[in-house]
């Protein structure tokens, strides 16, 4: 077995993702090639097909006559879908002869669920008939992902290869790990099978094209036999997937902007929260856990599920739904120091491949994460203002309870009232707030802090999550835990004003280390301290004023580490490069301080990048660099696209411009909104609170001022023109 190593983040990003290479996608199954439809195995890229953090195909090529093709054309049809026209150079008839016939290849892919369906047409343009043998050369890996993600490979000596019944079937088994794909065509002619490659022989008329399918199942049961489906590219009536695609754009809420920017962001944004949905779930159609991100993150992840599930929540609701359900599901239930693992404590992240259950890896799940479980009930109270029924949410009551105790007791590690983290061997991960890199937290000279560490924005969650899910708890007709709560929160607030504020910067420290030094580096952290309104109105606009200097703010965003800081690399993971969701998060700190004009410059820097980049998809992060004009951003390459909470930044973005904020258990919305002079319109349609779906329309007048209406039927439903009693500012 490997020996087992440290794994964070960034430690596990080496593969780099450049346009050469195309993802598609459906749910945790997943497909990376190159741009000529080829899978090789080549460093640093990590092409394959990939289930169940299993590749399962290593290597793939269509070739003609032994000739490889050229590519003509690619497209990306949509998130799991993607065609190739392929073309020979020349075409030498298997007689020989050289014919002056063109040959095309169309390959269409199609991922579903555990599957990857090939539609190849091979077609002529010529006046006479050539012969041809169709080659597709196959090989499967089963390598862990985690070992295409680090390179570190493992030897594996039960690999075997069948070809019977024209079936092809490549299986490894590890004792009772086991994991199949299987090759089947619905080709009417019969295929042969050498060496690696299956061979179609093809007597090819002008103007007849020839025509079949590959069906590759991927599986983990020694016993599964799948049956052969019918053609889902020829046949979308009858592909599930394509049904629940058509389904999910009949339920998620629209937007009609007058920026162009917003409208081709925000579609962008459903699709990629599309594509992330992971269906393993026992929920209706409509409820799904968001994964983090493709395609290293098609996974159960604790906090990039949690904050996306909030910032969708004016999208479709019923994520929160599937989010606070399976995160229930494996919340800890007793201490296992490897894992990270204490009572009550919300998984980081879970994995189900070789590596995770053999344990060279601790993610079966791994717990490694300090703000999951705070964040976890930040979810419930918000699902709760949104949808406003108790008692669907009464199931989550318990976890709710275990979480509360977990942050009393295993979050505060010392018992001097805040949240701090350490991982407690040496395989868990260094940091375990967002910044997780093993970099991400940086003393003022660029050294590690002594654990354990205390971020600012862990205490900010923590205070915000006692005080939202006491209404919930008051709700369940537990008045005295709700006074409890309250009460604990304003103890927090008020010993955080002691601690972390630092009156000479104007602003709050980054963190308190092991020594309660307050650590002074200046980052993007305190934007969440704003978020969830845990200062006073003068430090809170002096906080303001910090995130706004050019030193934080590049123009396109806000960096996670000042240019001025020694450690500052804007090309880094976590030392200076922008986070789309951290930025959006910062601009909701600072509308609900006041600073509307600032916050609408976050909006609009980031609008401006996505813009910029391929299909108007937000990248995970992009480089901190100074925005100059005209510029346009630079990439990270490791960064996932599409990436959960980078695409709800554009939903958070659109919930800020309205200042929506539903108070459905009092049957109220709160409306406030603030619409940019570059955005005078801004229409949200099939927007879900409570059991109605309603419209709502914004629009901007000269002077500044805006006009909301709500259309639908509202009957019942008070609509106030304000912000909301729990947006309000606490007193110095």
């Amino acid at each position: 077995m490997a020996e087992r190593r440290r794994f964070s983040r960034t430690s596990l990003a080496t593969v780099q993702r450049g346009p050469a290479l195309i993802s598609i996608n459906h749910g945790s199954t997943f497909l990376i090639c190159a741009a000529d439809s080829s899978i090789e195995s080549l460093e640093g890229q990590g092409q394959g097909l990939f289930a169940n953090d299993t590749r399962f195909l290593s290597r793939h090529q269509v070739r003609l006559n032994g000739q490889p093709l050229r590519v003509v054309a690619s497209s990306r049809l949509s998130y799991q879908h993607a065609r190739w026209t392929l073309m020979a150079a020349e075409v030498a008839s298997l007689d020989g002869n050289i014919s002056d016939v063109r040959v095309t290849v169309t390959l269409d892919r199609l991922v579903t669920a555990q599957r990857l369906h090939e539609d190849l047409t091979v077609e002529a343009y010529g006046a006479v008939p050539v012969l041809l043998l169709l080659e597709v050369i196959v090989a499967s890996d089963f390598a862990d992902l985690f070992e295409v993600r680090t390179e570190r490979w493992q030897r594996r000596a039960s690999l075997a290869t069948t070809w019977h019944a024209q079936q092809l079937e490549s299986h490894y088994r590890r004792d009772a790990f086991v994991r199949r794909c299987v090759v089947r065509s619905d080709s009417s002619y019969p295929a042969t099978y050498a060496n690696g490659e299956l061979h179609f022989p093809i007597d090819l008329q002008p103007k007849q094209p020839w025509r079949a399918c590959l069906q590759y199942d991927l599986l983990t049961s020694p016993r599964a036999r799948p049956r052969l489906a019918s053609c889902p590219i020829q046949m979308p009536a009858v592909n599930r997937s394509d049904r629940l695609r058509r389904r999910w754009h009949r339920t998620v809420s629209r937007v009609t902007p007058a920026d162009l920017r917003v409208l081709q962001a925000y579609e962008q944004a459903v699709e990629d929260f599309s594509a992330l949905r992971l269906y393993d779930l026992d929920f209706s159609p409509d409820v799904w856990l968001p994964a983090a991100g493709i395609p290293w993150f098609v996974a159960v992840f604790g906090r990039d599920s949690l904050i996306a599930s909030i910032q969708a929540l004016p999208v479709h609701p019923l994520f929160a739904m599937g989010t606070l359900q399976k995160l229930s599901m494996w919340q800890a239930t007793h201490d296992d120091p490897v894992r990270d693992a204490e009572p009550g404590k919300i998984c980081h992240e879970m994995r189900v491949g070789e590596w995770a259950q053999f344990h060279t890896i601790p993610h079966s799940p791994y717990y490694g994460t300090a703000d999951a479980t705070p964040l976890y009930l930040l979810l419930l109270a918000e699902t709760y203002r949104w949808l406003g029924d108790a008692e669907v949410l009464r199931r989550f009551r318990v976890t709710a309870e275990r979480c509360l105790d977990w942050i009393d007791h295993y979050g505060d590690s010392d018992g001097d009232g805040f949240q701090e983290y350490a991982p407690h061997t040496k395989t868990g991960y260094r940091n375990q707030s967002w910044r997780d890199a093993e970099d991400g937290v940086l003393d003022e000279s660029g050294g590690f802090p002594p654990h354990p560490i205390g971020t600012c924005e862990l205490q900010a969650y923590v205070y915000a999550a006692k005080r939202d899910v006491a209404d919930l708890f008051q709700a369940w007709g537990d008045g005295a835990r709700a006074d409890q709560l309250r009460d604990q929160a304003d103890v927090l607030r008020r010993r955080f004003l002691e601690a972390y504020w630092l009156e000479a910067d104007g602003t709050v420290a980054f963190a308190l280390d092991g020594q309660k030094r307050r650590v002074r580096t200046a980052t993007s952290n305190p934007g969440h301290v704003l978020w969830l309104g845990l200062l006073d109105e003068a430090r809170g606009q002096r906080v303001a004023d910090r995130l706004m200097q050019p030193d934080l703010f590049s123009g396109w965003g806000l960096r996670t580490l000042s240019s001025d800081h020694p450690a500052y690399d804007p090309h880094s993971y976590q030392r200076g490069s922008v986070w789309p969701h951290d930025t959006m998060i910062a601009a909701a700190g600072l509308r609900r301080y006041g600073r509307v004009e600032d916050a609408w410059r976050l909006v609009d820097g980031l609008l401006a990048a996505v813009t910029s980049f391929e299909r108007v998809q937000m990248p995970e992060l992009f480089a901190g660099l100074p925005r100059r004009r005209p510029g346009v951003p630079v990439p990270y390459q490791q960064a996932n696209v599409p990436q959960a909470w980078a695409a709800g930044s554009i939903f958070h973005a659109v919930r800020l411009l309205l200042g929506l904020e539903p108070d459905m258990p009092s049957r109220r919305i709160y409306l406030d909104p603030a619409l940019p002079p570059w955005c005078p319109e801004l229409k949200v349609h099939n927007v879900r609170v409570g059991n109605q779906r309603l419209a709502i329309s914004v629009r901007r007048h000269s002077d500044g001022s805006c006009d909301a209406n709500v259309d639908g039927d509202c009957s019942d439903i008070e609509i106030v023109h304000g912000r909301p009693p729990w947006l309000e500012l606490p007193a110095s």
